[in-house]
């Protein structure tokens, strides 16, 4: 099935919970979140091509997800979106439906723009909304686009998070898109802490109340499997200890009625870690509430980095993964 059509069966079925699991198989497409607050493209940062999109399509992925920097798409909050960055933007969209993909526009700034939190006098809240009504006004029409409302945030309590949160997808909605949007939690959105009571509230207390007015979104976790969750050992824990982590998440979405999306998670290349991997796909495809999940993650230029996942590294999480991918071709 096509990227618009998946799309829009998703959006007619709300947040029923589908008979089948997961429907969304892809991977993130890193480079565009790369460098500082000034940077030049091509040189600091860079977005993926066709081609590299062409081969997780080809592999059987059926989404990507895109990190972007919220400062270069809006350069001075609450004004006009930088049209030669959005230019480029835009190239990246047109390219993956042209190939039938599906794409999260994932804001990659952890909850902060030029290095300030959301909530503070220099970044009220009311800015991601804006930023957002933006965004949604530019893609309505576009099926294929799902709106990642921000990677990770990061020094906001969940509180303050669920309601910034809230007004986004008050704003995507207002500005007439219905496509599939993606809200993560405080506290690095993690799948293991999402109803930890060390957070004050939980996530799972904070965002409970959260509602769509098109009934399309799911919650975005992120989950690595190394000792601390980190995503920053290339060691695993153990598959029991992988499905544990996601059973938290997992348990909550069966008891609040929601769907979840596995945003990032992701394993290094050792041979220990592959049961771990497949743990973790068993897990969402076991479980009717996640909707889907972009691995972590592609790109030229990560080099030899034990995650990396671009073809020319021939990384061997691959041979893991494909059997779970939608659109996997035949044997």
């Amino acid at each position: 099935m096509r990227a618009g059509a998946l799309l829009a069966a998703l959006l007619l079925m709300g947040s029923a919970m589908s008979a089948e699991a997961v429907s969304l198989t892809g991977v993130n497409l890193a480079g565009g979140e790369f460098g500082g607050l000034i940077a030049v493209y091509g040189k600091d940062y860079i977005y993926p091509d066709k081609a590299q999109m062409q081969h997780f399509r080809d592999v059987g992925m059926n989404v990507i997800r895109v990190p972007l920097r919220w400062e270069r798409l809006q350069p001075t909050l609450n004004a006009p979106l930088d049209a030669t960055e959005m230019t480029r933007v835009d190239t990246v969209v047109a390219n993956a439906t042209a190939l039938g993909l599906a794409v999260v526009i994932d804001i990659h700034n952890y909850g902060r723009y030029a290095r300030k939190p959301i909530g503070t006098p220099a970044v009220p809240a009311t800015a991601l909304r804006d930023l957002w009504t933006r965004l949604a006004s530019r893609y309505r029409n576009n099926d294929a686009v799902v709106f990642g409302l921000m990677n990770e945030p990061v020094r906001i309590s969940s509180t303050a998070w669920a309601a910034a949160a809230q007004d986004a997808v008050l704003g995507i909605r207002a500005a007439g898109a219905r496509q599939l949007v993606l809200v993560p939690g405080a506290y690095w959105s993690g799948a293991h802490s999402w109803t930890r009571k060390a957070a004050t509230p939980s996530n799972g207390e904070a965002l409970s109340g959260l509602r769509d007015p098109a009934n399309n979104m799911a919650f975005d976790f992120h989950q690595y499997f190394d000792v601390n969750s980190s995503g920053t050992s290339e060691a695993c824990v153990t598959p029991e200890i992988a499905q544990k982590r996601l059973s938290v998440a997992t348990t909550w979405l069966r008891a609040s009625g929601n769907r979840g999306f596995l945003s990032e998670f992701g394993v290094g290349r050792s041979a220990e870690c592959a049961p771990v991997l497949r743990a973790a796909l068993d897990h969402m495809a076991s479980n009717k509430e996640w909707l889907g999940w972009t691995v972590w993650a592609s790109s030229a230029w990560f080099g030899s980095y034990p995650f990396n996942l671009h073809p020319s590294q021939s990384p061997p999480q691959m041979a893991v993964l494909r059997p779970y991918l939608v659109n996997r071709p035949a044997p």
